[in-house]
């Protein structure tokens, strides 16, 4: 084994310990409310919005898809959980729909429900590549959050749905366990797509995001794949739309809106959208920002009104000095501190190419085909965390 695999199963393993130890050690730090605060607030959620992150960096670094509709559908399994736990009295006004299953047949129907559903908005955004693929799941996005909103019979309108648990019941009573549950889902996800990228389908998808042209001369069906893309990014929304769900109690068209679906794209983008496990590290910064920003002074001017320019400021100085994510950023510093010490850095293979390559795959060309990728052996826009 390298130095390079060596040194990052270390980092891993210390990762793996400090999650695991994480709602272990904060009452030991701090009082009751205070850990239930950073285990819910911030660990929990942490861990939600980086699997609705993660399946927006799956599709555009094995894809090429940038999805702006990744937000409706985890708010759309979130939907489908209340509907089939709830029961019909319970559910939207002057409607009898409502099946009262218990927590787990009702998650399992959800994560089908955004499965198909994003095979749906793929079937309709598949032909597009670039910036109208955007606008595209844009639309898609702005129009489910007007359908919940305006629908009373089946999604309850602005009210939406209440009292809806978990199998761990209610996560404030419960906080370490709800973390542990969040954090099983989340390293099933990590680890199915990172399965996922390296068989025979997952090579094709890659393919088809460096040179869709080529493939289909090869036989492929490009629109296809693209839609299996887009289902996969669906079923991995679901499980963040569920968990979600699960950790409110309630479910409402403010989980849709505009600003959720701008939010998974600028955790996406912070972490890093060639990175897998940036989706995570991109969820962290930016809750701890938004949680933390209006009680910040500098020079005696507070961002509590202003907030919201804390975070687009962070956003800003992200893009401008780190373009391809914060986990880029971190492996530049160590390679660039392993020159300064004297040593040569050692050859990365599996940190292979830039953010550009997966950025390079949504773009579009003429006759509608992506361009292809040769920066690297076998292609590659995301990076395998390994």
């Amino acid at each position: 084994m390298s130095r390079l695999r060596e040194r990052r199963s270390l980092l891993a393993g210390i990762a793996v310990v400090a999650l695991i130890a994480y709602p272990l050690v904060l009452p030991l730090v701090f009082r009751e409310n205070s850990a239930r605060f950073w285990t819910l607030s911030i660990g929990a959620q942490s861990l939600i919005l980086g699997i609705t992150a993660l399946s927006l960096v799956f599709m555009a670094g094995y894809g090429g898809m940038i999805s702006l509709a990744q937000a409706a559908l985890a708010g759309f399994a979130a939907y489908i959980v209340a509907l089939a736990y709830l029961e019909p009295s319970a559910t939207a006004i002057g409607s009898n729909i409502g099946l009262g299953l218990p927590a787990i047949p009702s998650a399992l129907i959800a994560l089908v429900f955004a499965t198909l559903a994003g095979a749906l908005f793929g079937a309709i955004s598949s032909r597009s590549y670039g910036i109208y693929f955007l606008m595209l799941t844009l639309a898609l996005a702005v129009g489910f959050f007007y359908l919940v909103l305006q629908n009373y019979d089946i999604f309850g309108g602005h009210i939406g749905f209440a009292g809806i648990e978990g199998p761990t019941g209610p996560p404030r009573s419960n906080p370490a366990v709800f973390y542990y549950l969040c954090l099983v889902i989340a390293a099933l996800a990590y680890l199915g797509l990172r399965y996922l990228v390296r068989t025979p389908l997952g090579l094709t998808f890659e393919g088809i995001r460096d040179n869709p042209r080529r493939m289909r001369a090869l036989g492929y069906r490009v629109e296809l794949h693209r839609i299996a893309i887009f289902a996969v990014g669906g079923f991995v929304a679901g499980m963040a739309g569920v968990l979600g769900v699960w950790y409110r109690g309630n479910i409402s068209p403010g989980v849709v809106d505009l600003t959720r679906t701008i939010d998974v794209l600028i955790v996406a983008v912070l972490g890093g959208l060639a990175y897998p496990i940036g989706a995570f590290v991109g969820a962290v910064v930016f809750l701890l920002i938004d949680t933390f920003a209006s009680s910040i002074v500098i020079l005696d001017f507070s961002f509590r009104e202003r907030f919201n320019s804390l975070i687009g400021l962070g956003f800003v100085l992200i893009v401008l000095f780190a373009p391809n994510g914060i986990v880029a950023l971190g492996d530049q510093l160590w390679r660039g501190g392993r020159r300064r010490l004297g040593r040569a850095p050692e050859p990365n293979p599996i940190l292979a190419t830039p953010i550009d390559t997966a950025i390079a795959g949504a773009s579009s060309l003429p006759g509608g085909d992506a361009p292809a990728d040769t920066t690297s052996e076998g292609g590659g826009g995301a990076k395998t965390d390994a």
